[in-house]
C-alpha cells in the first residue's frame, strides 16, 4: 500500500494534515527537551536526534533540505572542545557562530536559554547555498547551570523560496482508514516546568 507525503506525515507523527507544529519557547523545554534529557516519553515523533557538528559533510544544506522553507527541529547533543568548557561548533567547512543569548523565563524564574546563531564559511563564499540560521533552547537550574547535554535546534534557511504557492496538492492515492492505523498516543501534558526544575535539585 501507498501513501502520499500528507499522509505518510500523519502516520509518522499523528499530526493531521494542514497543522504546523510551532511549538513556543516554553513548550520547546517543558513538552520536548525536559523529556528527553530525562528519558521520557515524547508526545509526537516530530523532533528527531540529529548530530549536527562536526568535520565531514555536516554542512546545513548538506543536513537539512536546501531548498525547504520549513523550519527544522532537532535534537542534538552537544560536545566539549578537548577539555575545555567551550562547545565545538565546527559544522563541516564552516562553524555556527553565536550573535545573542535572551534568557526563557516561566512565572518570573528563568528555566532556559535561547542563543542564535549563524552559519559561517571562512574566507571564501564559493560553494556557500543559502544563509542558514540557527535558535538553540536549553535547559538550566537554578544555579544558571545547563541541564543535560541536550539541546533543541530550530534550523532554516532564510534564502529558500516558497514556490509551492500556485501548485495544487498531489491526489491522494489511498484512503486513510483510523481503524487499520492509530496515530501515537500523546502523553498526558507535564506539570509546570517550574516545579520539575524543583524535582530536579
Amino acid at each position: 500500500m501507498e501513501f502520499d507525503s500528507y499522509e505518510y506525515q500523519f502516520l509518522m507523527t499523528g499530526i493531521p494534515p494542514g497543522y504546523r507544529f510551532e511549538p513556543t519557547d516554553i513548550e520547546l523545554l517543558q513538552d520536548y527537551l525536559w523529556k528527553k534529557v530525562n528519558g521520557d516519553p515524547l508526545p509526537y515523533n516530530i523532533i528527531s536526534e540529529c548530530e549536527i557538528y562536526g568535520n565531514q559533510d555536516k554542512e546545513p544544506w548538506n543536513v537539512f533540505i536546501e531548498t525547504s522553507t520549513e523550519t527544522f527541529y532537532v535534537f542534538t547533543k552537544l560536545k566539549k572542545k578537548g577539555k575545555g568548557k567551550n562547545i565545538d561548533r565546527v559544522a563541516g567547512c564552516g562553524t555556527w557562530k553565536g550573535q545573542k543569548t535572551d534568557p526563557i523565563m516561566y512565572e518570573k524564574m528563568k528555566i532556559g536559554n535561547r542563543k542564535l546563531f549563524v552559519y559561517e564559511v571562512k574566507g571564501s563564499n564559493e560553494g556557500v547555498k543559502g544563509h542558514w540560521i540557527m535558535h538553540e533552547f536549553s535547559l538550566v537550574d537554578e544555579e544558571d547551570k545547563q541541564i543535560g547535554d541536550y539541546v533543541v535546534c530550530s534550523i532554516r534557511n532564510k534564502n529558500a523560496k516558497d514556490d509551492t504557492d500556485d501548485e495544487e496538492p498531489p491526489m491522494k492515492k489511498t484512503r486513510f482508514n483510523l481503524e487499520d492505523h492509530n496515530p501515537p498516543e500523546t502523553t498526558s501534558s507535564a506539570c509546570p516546568l517550574q516545579t520539575l526544575l524543583s524535582d530536579w535539585s
